[in-house]
C-alpha cells in the first residue's frame, strides 16, 4: 500500500520556457523613414509557471508566495513561437513557513 503525503499542498504547476513575439517601441532616436521600415518585432523569452491557457492567451507567473503570485505575464497565444516544458513543481504549505528558514 502506498503511503499518502500528509503535507498540505497548494497546487502543482508546470514550468515553461516561452519564446514569443513582442512589439518594439523606438522613442529616443530619429531615423530615416526607409531605415524605420526595416524594424521588426522582438522575439523574447519568458520563463515561468503556467497557471492557465486557452485559445486566446497563456498566463505565466514568476513568483509565488503561498496562494499569491507576482510578475504575471499574459501572452497572446498567437504570439507564442515555441514553448518548452522545463518541469513540474508542487507547492506545499510547509515551504512557505517563515520559521523554517531561520537560523
Amino acid at each position: 500500500m502506498a503511503t499518502k503525503n500528509k503535507d498540505e499542498s497548494y497546487f502543482t504547476l508546470e514550468k515553461y520556457e516561452c519564446y514569443w513575439e513582442d512589439c518594439v517601441l523606438h522613442t529616443n532616436e530619429w531615423k530615416d523613414i526607409e531605415d524605420a521600415k526595416k524594424n521588426t518585432p522582438a522575439i523574447v523569452c519568458t520563463e515561468g509557471f503556467l497557471i492557465t491557457k486557452n485559445k486566446d492567451f497563456h498566463i505565466l507567473v514568476m513568483t509565488i508566495s503561498e496562494r499569491e503570485c507576482g510578475e504575471t505575464w499574459v501572452i497572446p497565444t498567437k504570439n507564442i513561437k515555441k514553448m518548452t516544458k522545463l518541469g513540474k513543481k508542487t507547492f506545499y504549505k510547509k515551504d512557505f513557513e517563515y520559521k523554517k528558514y531561520q537560523i
